[in-house]
């Protein structure tokens, strides 16, 4: 519980508008399907929440598995192996509040053993003091990696 909570506040982020965390267990060949955690034109799953987009995603890994099981952001070209209290933490939305679409990811299958992870969704509401907005437009140049995602353990 001591590791879950460090990592929480170390996002310095409201828990105001965070959604509960989500506890999920993936079994042998358990995976999970390219996708987004935020709302998007194609996608407006979170448009209706009370506190708005889901801003932010942390993804603390509860075990390691014996093989197989990684996160990775598929269009960044990163990859995360699971490893046993862990976390990945990554802005959905850049600085001007648009998706950050460089965030797609997918868990990839579980070969041996069972992957355990918990997650965390901030919401963009009550963060105007911790992540000010910036009324440039921001852009990423082409080409570039993930600006924003973090690996700690």
């Amino acid at each position: 519980k001591q590791w879950y909570q460090r990592r929480v506040r170390a996002t310095e982020l409201s828990h105001e508008y965070a959604e509960l965390q989500q506890i999920n267990n993936y079994g042998m060949a358990g995976q999970y399907e390219p996708h987004y955690d935020m709302a998007t034109k194609d996608e407006p799953a979170f448009q209706d929440h009370s506190g708005g987009n889901r801003e932010a995603t942390l993804l603390l890994y509860m075990g390691k598995t014996d093989a197989g099981g990684a996160t990775v952001f598929v269009d960044a070209g990163a990859r995360i192996a699971p490893s046993t209290n862990a976390a990945v933490f990554w802005y959905n939305l850049l600085p001007n509040g648009d998706p950050d679409l460089i965030t797609r990811h997918a868990g990839c299958p579980v070969l041996v053993g069972t992957k355990w992870v918990m997650n965390k969704w901030f919401h963009v509401n009550d963060q105007m003091f911790t992540r000010p907005c910036d009324l440039e437009k921001w852009t990423r140049d082409k080409g570039a990696k993930l600006y924003n995602c973090q690996y700690t353990t």
